[in-house]
């Protein structure tokens, strides 16, 4: 498969939409690490203290 030929063809060919849509879900996973469920709890009390203050 040539990706780089699709991916100039993105707007025109199907395929290629669902190659960009993988790179980018991708990309977004790659870069924004899942929290933890500590991480996530701790955020959730410091926005509530945050927003009572």
């Amino acid at each position: 498969m040539d990706y780089e030929r699709d991916l100039e063809l993105c707007e025109y060919n199907p395929v290629s939409l669902a190659y960009e849509k993988e790179l980018r879900a991708l990309a977004q996973a790659v870069e924004t690490p899942a929290m933890s469920f500590f991480q996530r709890l701790m955020k959730k009390i410091v926005v509530s203290h945050t927003l009572k203050a």
